[in-house]
């Protein structure tokens, strides 16, 4: 005879939340997988606050610059001890190989912004220092503009 099993609602909230959890690993971006990252949205420049404080560039701190891609839908990353699966982010800091600058590829950065465009990475990291302006950090292979997602509004 099969007894019926009679959980208590603090168990099936762990159930739940450990299958969500789970869920959500599954779907996240795993940034050891070095051989290829793809993004797409939104390029922005922005300028923000460097050293010494990281506050305010009108009172003394060093002005950064970084290409920050805003993503089409927000996402989440696991594979760095910087990352947490269960935190999305929607902003993604591009950088360059500081080893082998390439020309090519900050020129075109500089033409698509404000554009939308798809980003091909190498690698990726979590943000944990104060020179890091977006959650996610990628190497920046190639970048293209992309087409406009449909319903979306066409610049004048």
């Amino acid at each position: 005879m099969l007894q019926k099993l009679k959980l208590s609602s603090a168990a099936w909230v762990f159930i739940g939340t450990t299958w969500m959890a789970c869920a959500a690993n599954a779907a996240c971006i795993d940034v050891k997988q070095t051989d290829h990252l793809s993004f797409q949205g939104t390029l922005s420049h922005q300028i923000f606050p460097g050293p010494p404080n990281f506050e305010d560039v009108r009172k003394g701190d060093a002005r950064e610059a970084a290409y920050i891609l805003t993503l089409d839908a927000p996402a989440c990353a696991v594979g760095d001890e910087f990352l947490n699966a269960s935190e999305s982010f929607d902003r993604i800091q591009l950088l360059s190989d500081e080893a082998r600058p390439d020309p090519t590829l900050w020129r075109t950065l500089r033409r698509l912004i404000g554009k939308r465009v798809s980003v091909q990475g190498v690698s990726a990291f979590g943000a944990h220092t104060g020179h890091h302006h977006a959650p996610l950090l990628v190497s920046v292979k190639n970048i293209t503009a992309a087409p406009e997602r449909r319903g979306s509004p066409q610049p004048k």
